[in-house]
């Protein structure tokens, strides 16, 4: 069980903080802050929960708490700043960042800055870019800091979205903020200092270190009577019984909705049954939900999770952090004739449960150890309830506020039955959420059906009689061939199961019946790592689990990696190639990833710069890890220290400071060699000419991004060729498309976000408006590409051959109208296209054509390079 940190553990914290400080103080970024308690915090265990899934890979958008308002009337844009920037520097969590010491994470407090909100016009209503903006992940280790958007609708018609993490939210903190930023805004329009709603200084807000650090204070003897209790009370049970469906892949963890709307005479009729059994309302809705369970799969003995606050105490009520729990209610059925009898069962064990609400779950599912899970991976904890609120949004003085509601596509959990209050647009509703990797939609709709039905019955009738259903058992296949054998990457599994777990597992011993967990599955990937130079996560060990499936996951990854550098030399000789070790900077990004095969093809040795928990990503034969990231500018000249090339392609895209320091950073410590440097089209700006070629001069106006992008070229020429440095190349790239992660998140959610998810949800996609360049060329929307590999050889040429000066690696143009003609087809859509109104603007607005004249051979195109074959690659078609 893990308690505060030992004397020696936090000395050698508060050492690595205040080298830290002393770095960021040096080079003028932002720099982390401790609390003045005892140096950097803890995390709570639900922060540390969010964490790992983080670690493992369960990250994403996942955990993203989007907030959006409909504000109409005047808003003050420069008072919403204010308002956002007052409540990060109040409440320290939301300007917190997340880092580890030997896999022991912390939280660090970074200071205070300006908060920016981020406007762009609307396009066809700007939902799509809200969607992407909400589900834009996080990097806990850089911090997450809220962000903000506003969508200009008209002038007096904006949607406000601000964007948090959960690891420091929860409900009970957006109530806290909606009061909070409603004061403050105020304040800031009212021209009077910003202050929280009753006037309290930043100084005496409650901190979200100090309640992390009280609970990992709290004694060992409370936390194992509470754990004794919940070990127990889940002694023998299961998860729900739940259909099992052929799910396609990828798809565990993608969300979808069903809704019924119910009568208010029906919500009504509940609140009424509730008080007639002593229950509130939730707890009707809790007993629904195991009604419907008991009556679509028959299992009698059965647990749903929901959710608890931590916020009992008086003085954590203001605090805004993540103050939940997950409380596991199992509830025996067997006998309950009617639903009365049904909802006192589940009254009493609802508030037996509470009794020990503060026994974080984490701890019990590591006291469960094999228990928590099924043969097949699934949580104890699968199914929830709950009831939803009327939903909540942002007040702000002098305008008109209304709730917005934007799906991420994610579920949680396997299945989730919800009744929701009304509002001022819609009536009270049943929902039911599932995850497409868990059940079909058939099936969920089915549960909607029943769990709708019930309540309206029970709402008139709670001595309604119960039915049994069908148990759901679907037998496993069995193969009577005899098991090949593991080989040796098998016994190297087997061996550090053993060494982890304590025990010989054999080839087919499953990791959480050996007593595996999350954190004991990152310590496996993480040794296999090291032994086998072959990528593994986390998330792997979870999923595959047997010695004989990870052993067959590892061999299918080293043929990939045989055939990936095979692929990557296209079977020509490129002649002699230099001698000396390349960094390359970004290599687990969707350009990086095909740097490093071009590199391996070519039989160049490689330093590869990655945070430390994506280095195993990219360790393998031939590659040399450095640990570093771009907000580190010490590890970043250490890094290039001795390299006889730099390929600088990192980028934190949404930080131009951040990318700005870390040039300066790498051209301190580049000494010897060439460097090439990743740039973009957007450094052009918007130059009055239809063809841009390499000399066209940039123009106003010029993008953060861009900007950001043409300093750091203009830093490259200062240093090229002085001190012993070599040649430079900075090279220009549009949209890069790819089979990669990275990339294909690109499509989803970045630049192309808004046409792919309108395809994806079958609505219709609208183009943004064309028109012509001033002054010269004819009306065209769209924009320039190119294909990863493409552009990865064009890099690898220029750091063994400098350009001297700035290049286009240009694979092409596509117009935005035959762009979302193939997402419709590719994805199967109905929803047509619809152009945008004539004086719509957007990021996705390019009118020019860029022309890649001295890179024109590197960037031939190949099979399979085209923009149709890649965007298929890209959806898996």
């Amino acid at each position: 069980m893990t308690t505060v940190p030992d004397a020696a553990r936090q000395e050698a914290l508060l050492r690595l903080a205040r080298q830290r400080k002393r770095t960021a103080a040096a080079t003028g970024r932002a720099t982390p802050t401790a609390s003045p308690a005892a140096g950097p915090a803890p995390l709570s265990h639900a922060q540390h929960r969010m964490w790992l899934m983080d670690r493992l890979g369960q990250g994403g958008a996942l955990y993203n708490v989007p907030f959006a308002t409909r504000v109409r009337g005047p808003l003050d844009l420069d008072a919403l700043a204010e308002a956002v920037t007052g409540l990060v520097r109040r409440h320290e969590v939301l300007r917190t960042r997340y880092a580890h010491d030997d896999g022991e994470p912390y939280q660090e407090v970074m200071t205070a800055g300006p908060v920016p909100v981020r406007v762009v016009d609307a396009t066809g209503g700007g939902e799509g870019e809200l969607s992407v903006e909400a589900a834009r992940p996080f990097d806990l280790g850089a911090g997450p800091l809220p962000r903000v958007l506003c969508v200009r609708h008209a002038p007096e018609d904006h949607t406000v979205l601000l964007t948090f993490h959960h690891i420091a939210v929860d409900g009970g903190s957006l109530d806290v903020i909606t009061r909070e930023l409603d004061a403050r805004y105020r304040a800031a329009v009212e021209g009077r200092d910003g202050q929280g709603p009753g006037g309290e200084t930043d100084a005496g807000a409650p901190q979200y270190a100090d309640f992390a650090r009280r609970e990992r204070a709290e004694g060992a003897a409370t936390l194992d009577t509470g754990l004794t209790y919940w070990a127990e009370r889940l002694a023998g049970a299961r998860p729900v019984p739940l259909p099992r469906v052929a799910a396609p892949a990828g798809s565990r963890g993608e969300g979808h909705v069903l809704t019924t709307p119910l009568t208010a005479q029906t919500l009504e009729g509940l609140r009424a049954v509730g008080r007639d059994h002593r229950s509130t309302l939730f707890t009707v809705v809790l007993a629904g939900a195991f009604a419907t369970l008991l009556e679509t799969t028959g299992g009698e003995d059965l647990v749903i999770g929901c959710a608890s606050s931590h916020r009992d105490r008086a003085g954590w009520r203001d605090l805004v952090g993540l103050c939940v729990n997950t409380l596991a209610i199992r509830t025996d059925l067997s006998g309950a004739r009617d639903f009365g009898e049904l909802l006192s069962r589940v009254r009493d064990d609802l508030l037996e449960a509470q009794g020990h609400r503060h026994v974080p779950f984490d701890l019990v599912t590591g006291r469960l150890g094999a228990a928590a899970r099924d043969g097949d991976g699934n949580p104890l904890v699968g199914v929830t309830a709950d009831v939803l609120p009327k939903p909540s949004g942002l007040r702000l003085a002098g305008t008109e506020c209304e709730p917005v509601d934007i799906d991420l596509g994610t579920a949680k959990f396997g299945l989730g039955f919800y009744v929701a209050e009304a509002t001022d647009r819609t009536g009270p509703r049943a929902l039911v959420q599932y995850d497409r990797g868990r059940l079909d939609e058939a099936t969920a709709q089915g549960l909607l059906d029943a769990f709708a039905a019930l309540l309206t019955e029970v709402a008139s009738d709670p001595g309604r009689p119960l039915s049994r259903g069908t148990a759901d058992c679907v037998d496993r296949p069995v193969d009577g061939l005899p098991a090949a054998p593991l080989g040796a990457r098998g016994e190297a599994v087997t061996a550090v199961f053993g060494e982890l777990l304590g025990d010989d597992p054999g080839p087919d011993g499953d990791f959480f019946f050996l007593g595996g967990h999350s954190l004991l599955a990152v310590r496996v990937a993480e040794r296999l790592r090291e032994r086998l130079r072959l990528p593994l996560t986390g998330l792997d060990v979870l999923e595959h689990r047997t010695p004989r499936a990870l052993a067959a996951l590892l061999d299918e990854r080293a043929e990939q990696r045989k055939l990936t550098a095979a692929a990557g030399s296209g079977g020509a000789r490129r002649g002699p190639t230099k001698a000396g070790t390349v960094l390359v900077t970004g290599g687990t990004g969707g350009v990086g990833a095909f740097v490093l095969r071009e590199l391996a093809a070519r039989g160049r040795p490689v330093r590869a710069l990655v945070r430390p928990e994506s280095a195993h990503l990219v360790a393998g034969d031939g590659i040399e890890v450095a640990e570093g990231d771009l907000a580190d500018p010490g590890s970043l000249r250490d890094a290039v220290a001795g390299v006889d090339a730099v390929i600088h392609s990192a980028c934190t895209f949404t930080s131009p400071e951040v990318d700005v320091a870390a040039m300066r950073a790498l051209l301190d410590g580049w000494r010897q060699g060439s460097f090439v440097f990743v740039s973009s089209v957007d450094a052009y700006g918007r130059p009055p000419v239809v063809d841009v070629t390499e000399d066209t001069p940039s123009a106003e106006p010029l993008t953060p991004y861009g900007r950001a992008k043409l300093d750091c070229e203009r830093m490259l020429w200062e240093a090229a060729g002085t001190e012993g440095r070599g040649g430079a190349t900075a090279v220009r790239a549009p949209l890069v498309w790819g089979p990669h992660p990275r990339l294909r998140d690109q499509l989803r959610w970045g630049a192309t976000g808004a046409l792919f998810q309108a395809a994806r949800s079958g609505e219709p996609v609208v183009l943004p408006a064309a028109g012509a360049v001033p002054a010269s060329g004819a009306p065209w929307s769209g924009a320039p590409w190119v294909h990863a590999a493409a552009l990865a050889r064009a890099l690898v040429t220029c750091a063994e051959r400098p350009a001297h000066g700035m290049v286009n690696a240009i694979g092409g143009h596509v117009g935005w109208e035959e762009f979302a003609t193939e997402l419709n087809r590719l994805l199967g859509s109905s929803g047509g296209i619809r152009p945008a109104a004539a004086t719509a603007s957007a990021p996705l607005l390019h009118r020019h054509r860029y022309r890649a004249e001295a890179l024109a051979e590197e960037l031939v195109e190949r099979p399979g390079e085209d923009w149709r074959s890649v965007i298929a690659a890209m959806l898996d078609r």
